[in-house]
């Protein structure tokens, strides 16, 4: 699986023969499309998609060019996980969150386990990507929990990345 913020850019990378193979760097080409998905937007809506498979010319492996809104293995877009960490982050519970979104809360305290799991990880390559896109940057200022700091470090990232390149996407 390649997940891929502009999901038209990828195809044409595609029908270009720019798009390499993750393995071994092959030439990726079309092979078909993977299995429709419907994901659950932020306010209720529904998102359906049907992500392109390509297949490696070298080494005949498939991938799919699953866009970024779906994360994999999912059945909500990443909006609605993302909108869990925030509410989180400020101290909702998950029950609270789950009411609030029309989300399961047994499926809302998965999403929270998880990433506090890798909360750490998360806070050092977000700040670490922040200071990437600007330099000039100061200190992100911890927020009061792992959580927190993950989400506020991922969350200067995507404000800094946006800063010198222009919003591509939704933060999340």
């Amino acid at each position: 699986m390649i997940v891929v913020l502009d999901e038209a850019e990828a195809q044409a990378d595609v029908a270009r023969l720019a798009l390499r193979c993750p393995g071994c760097s092959g030439q990726l080409r079309r092979w078909g499309f993977a299995r429709t998905r419907s994901l659950r937007s932020s306010g209720g809506g529904r998102v359906s998609l049907r992500p392109r498979r390509v297949r490696c010319t070298s080494c005949r492996v498939t991938h799919v060019l699953l866009p970024a809104l779906a994360p994999p293995r999912r059945a909500y877009a990443i909006d609605v996980v993302g909108q869990v960490l925030l509410a989180s982050a400020f101290g909702q519970s998950h029950r609270t969150i789950g009411a609030d979104l029309g989300v399961p809360a047994d499926t809302v305290r998965g999403w929270i386990r998880r990433v506090r799991a890798r909360a750490e990880w998360l806070r050092v390559q977000g700040t670490i990507a922040a200071h990437n896109f600007d330099p000039m940057l100061p200190a992100i200022v911890p927020a009061g929990s792992l959580l927190a700091d993950a989400v506020s470090a991922l969350g200067t990232a995507a404000a800094a990345l946006a800063r010198g390149i222009g919003l591509l996407a939704p933060p999340w």
